[in-house]
């Protein structure tokens, strides 16, 4: 099938790509480099450099006509978040409309939402988080990651998109920036377990990207689906 990556450019987003990739699966990445890098796309995938606020994300679906989307593409910073709410709603709440319109009026079959773990729960009542457990996000960047999945169940009621929601926990593995917010995940690794304990952490990242190239497999932590008949 065809599966669109929006930031496809990025730490996570590239990875998932490589695993669809592998799969056998067609695949087109959009991304606007903010923060990706032109260099994780590999030569196999379409490329669209696009920014998901841009009203030219339409353009691109209509042309591509994906299956799949698979939106990873986000303003992650939780500081910048707390800076800039604003600017935080626009790419992660007005972008992700924007392009669950264009998937609607495409015939997108599934999307796939990468949303947040703590972030979206907040100040947790219990550990490790459930599905079912209130969420109650304490930053900017928690708002609109949990937005996003009210506007996915939004636009399942509405349109009938069917949609799954993985509430990522903190990630770490090849192609991240170690000098960004979730880098110390990293660092932290390589420090504790040592160079001889590198493939075990490559192992791990390659299962958890095994699970993520799965349409309908569950994520590592916490999701928010649609209901089963959407699924």
């Amino acid at each position: 099938m065809k599966i669109l990556v929006t930031g496809g450019a990025g730490f996570i987003g590239s990875t998932i790509a490589d695993a669809y990739l592998e799969a056998g699966h067609e695949v087109v990445v959009i991304d606007n480099l903010y923060s990706g890098k032109r260099e994780n796309v590999s030569t196999k995938a379409r490329f669209h450099e696009v920014d998901i606020v841009s009203p030219k994300i339409a353009d691109v679906l209509d042309a591509e006509r994906p299956d799949v989307v698979s939106h990873h593409a986000a303003q992650m910073d939780v500081r910048m978040s707390v800076a800039s709410p604003a600017f935080d709603a626009e790419v992660n709440v007005v972008g992700t409309i924007r392009l669950l319109e264009a998937a609607v009026k495409a015939g997108v079959k599934k999307v796939l939402f990468a949303s947040s773990g703590g972030a979206a729960y907040g100040e947790q009542e219990r550990f490790p988080a459930q599905e079912a457990d209130r969420t109650n996000p304490v930053s900017p960047y928690g708002v609109s990651k949990r937005s996003g999945e009210h506007y996915l169940f939004y636009y399942h009621a509405e349109h009938r998109l069917p949609y799954i929601a993985f509430r990522y926990a903190n990630v770490y593995g090849p192609r991240q920036d170690p000098h960004g917010e979730a880098g110390w995940w990293r660092s932290f690794a390589r420090s504790s377990w040592g160079a001889s304990r590198r493939g075990s952490t490559a192992t791990a990242s390659r299962r958890a990207t095994t699970c993520s190239s799965r349409i309908s497999c569950g994520p590592t932590s916490s999701a928010s689906r649609a209901p089963s008949s959407a699924r």
